[in-house]
């Protein structure tokens, strides 16, 4: 039975017109003929994805395999440009077709209907079951596509590349929600105090200006004042990975090293310094698997990540434990904030092992 959602009479079969409203009561939505109707749309999103994932192998095939790590090379920023402009083409795309999964949902025929102290809590529409195993696929799709191009682009080991992502997540997308808080906020500030309503739009950009101001001022000094660069929330470790390695039998290229403990804000505002009693350290950019050798000791800048290896043909090499010391100092200045040591005792003659209980 076929019920007009509007005046509730009863029809012969969905499709037709109303006699008494004279509103055509839609069939029931279904996938099939969803994708039938908006499959331009997503053969959009198909060749948008597609071309931004196929650029990084074309400019392999043509450049070699290290033109993204290359410092000098500002194409990867052209890169990180498609990314983050696909991705909101992406976005609007898929909007678009959220917005056609629910038109003319409330002229469809009513199924079930969901009261509460003679309100209507949840209305049930006939096509809502398959409305609901489309969204549950493609609104997760959206997230993951957006979240895996957004977090893609300060990964790019490009100084050019870099510098974009810091700048359009630090700086770009904060102003935007920032202006359209203060927007909104000046909005309501002008039709609640008398006076205002008579310069609406200059009233409603001084309330923007000044709201943007206050975040921006909480943004940037509430960290100066509560933090100091100079104290860390812990006692600073190395952490190794994996915890046995050998240049001959490891498929990785050197022994991980990261220093643990550490904020960003940390990170960024120390020098720290790379020593061992063995061996030498390493660059590996996981992206392309480029080596660089760092040698030893090496003072770093640039991350808290470092590599550490040793040649498998060195008729030299000692069975002592292998020390690596780690000296944290500030940008400026030469006392010494931090220090941690990791010993590394060998397993068998070419294996060395993470040793932490190591007393020397």
């Amino acid at each position: 039975m076929t019920i007009c959602p509007d005046c509730g009479r009863e029809l012969s079969s969905p499709g037709n017109i109303c006699p008494s409203c004279k509103k055509t009561v839609k069939n029931p939505f279904t996938i099939r003929e969803f994708l039938w109707e908006n499959f331009r749309l997503f053969t959009m999103v198909g060749v948008t994805g597609t071309m931004i994932s196929l650029i990084p192998n074309m400019g392999s095939r043509v450049l070699g395999g290290s033109w993204i790590t290359d410092p000098n090379n500002i194409l990867p920023l052209f890169l990180s440009i498609i990314i983050l402009f696909g991705t909101i083409f992406l976005t609007i795309c898929f909007l678009m077709i959220f917005s056609r999964v629910l038109a003319g949902r409330h002229a469809e025929n009513i199924k079930h209907r969901l009261t509460l102290r003679q309100g209507t809590l949840i209305t049930w529409y006939e096509g809502d079951f398959q409305r609901s195993i489309l969204l549950f696929c493609m609104v997760p799709m959206w997230f993951g596509l957006v979240m895996f191009f957004i977090l893609l682009m300060p990964m790019i080991p490009n100084k050019y590349s870099w510098f974009f992502a810091a700048i359009t997540g630090l700086v770009c997308i904060p102003l935007l929600l920032y202006s359209f808080l203060g927007w909104t906020i000046g909005k309501t500030v002008t039709g609640k105090i008398p006076g205002m309503n008579r310069s609406p739009m200059l009233s409603i950009m001084a309330g923007a200006v000044i709201v943007i101001g206050f975040l921006l001022f909480i943004l940037l000094v509430a960290p100066a004042l509560f933090d100091n660069p100079d104290r860390f929330s812990g006692d600073i470790t190395i952490r190794a990975d994996p915890q046995y390695f050998s240049p001959q039998i490891s498929s990785a290229k050197g022994l991980r090293l990261d220093i643990t403990n550490l904020s960003g804000r940390q990170l960024q505002a120390s020098r720290y310094t790379w020593s061992a009693d063995y061996g030498y350290f390493i660059r590996v950019i996981p992206s392309t698997s480029e080596v660089t050798i760092l040698g030893n000791p090496v003072t770093d800048e640039d991350s808290g990540t470092i590599y550490w290896t040793y040649s498998p043909g060195d008729p030299d090499r000692n069975k002592k434990p292998v020390k690596i010391d780690l000296h944290i100092y500030p940008l400026q200045g030469t006392g010494e904030l931090a220090a941690s040591s990791l010993y590394l005792t060998w397993y068998t003659g070419d294996i060395v092992s993470v040793n932490r209980s190591f007393a020397p």
